[in-house]
């Protein structure tokens, strides 16, 4: 990708810095959603072992798990460019921080589309590359599916649906799910592709084409916001779900998941942005 001038997180970074040993004692919190496994020196070395030499450009567990630590202490903070530079020199097994950063920076900061476009394509072919070396790592179709569907929605539902873009979202998912049942980020995903897909293409085609049912969609937002209820993204995308129903689009529902959002406690950037947002929607709708 070409080099592009990075919007800084607005509210600075040492905002939700987490130095030296806080990282891993707020590690659960931060990841409460998503269920990454905290990357010590000893998870590296065994997914080395059991993966091979293309994991990483780095075989020292000790310096490869500095790397991502400091990586995820970026991606926290906001510094999404450091984070995807510095996961992206960890080699393939960097793939998932860098994608998650490069998916933040993104939809939060990044304002021109050719970029946004880029950079989502980007992090879903290196997450596909990862998921060849180590498809037992949940969090690689997470981001993989997280990236195209985000690319999806930017270009439109219905032509990466043409494309063939939502059985790739859908599988990915499901893959991610199988392994990591309580991974309540990919139940919201998986929830956000069934109730789009309906609202697209209709109910008929939606089931027989493309898997997709709004029941189901609403079910793995239930789950989801079972397992993570303090999620910002989770709240907004089951009320931007919720509000693609004409019969619901001023329901109960949808005011109190996005209000929920909005009075969060963030912990960290991504969340700070969410919140954000989720008050400048209910100050757009006048609730």
């Amino acid at each position: 990708m070409k080099q592009i001038e990075w919007r800084a997180f607005p509210y600075g970074d040492r905002v939700y810095r987490y130095t030296g040993s806080s990282l891993e004692a707020h590690w659960s919190v931060l990841h409460s959603g998503d269920r990454e496994a905290f990357p010590d020196a000893q998870r590296l070395a065994d997914q080395l072992e059991r993966c091979g030499p293309g994991l990483s450009t780095d075989a020292d567990p000790n310096n490869l798990a500095e790397m991502l630590q400091s990586a995820w202490r970026d991606y926290h903070a906001g510094d999404f460019c450091a984070a995807m530079t510095t996961g992206q020199a960890a080699g393939p097994i960097g793939a998932v921080v860098a994608g998650r950063a490069a998916i933040a920076y993104a939809m939060h900061l990044e304002s021109d589309p050719e970029r946004v476009l880029t950079l989502l394509c980007d992090t879903a072919s290196h997450c596909e590359r990862l998921s060849q070396i180590d498809p037992g790592w949940a969090n690689v179709w997470y981001t993989h599916a997280l990236a195209l569907a985000r690319y999806s929605q930017q270009i439109s539902v219905v032509k990466a649906l043409g494309r063939g873009l939502g059985g790739k979202v859908r599988q990915s998912l499901m893959i991610a799910i199988a392994l990591e049942p309580d991974h309540a980020a990919a139940h919201a995903a998986l929830g956000g592709y069934h109730i789009e897909v309906v609202d697209k293409v209709g109910s008929v085609v939606g089931r027989l084409t493309h898997g997709a049912s709004r029941a189901l969609g609403l079910r793995h937002f239930e789950r989801a916001i079972v397992l993570d209820p303090d999620s910002p993204s989770i709240r907004i995308a089951y009320a931007n779900a919720l509000s693609m129903n004409r019969r619901s689009r001023k329901s109960v529902a949808i005011e109190r998941n996005m209000s929920a959002a909005a009075m969060c406690r963030p912990l960290d950037a991504i969340a700070h942005l969410d919140a954000d947002r989720a008050r400048t929607l209910l100050e757009g709708v006048g609730v």
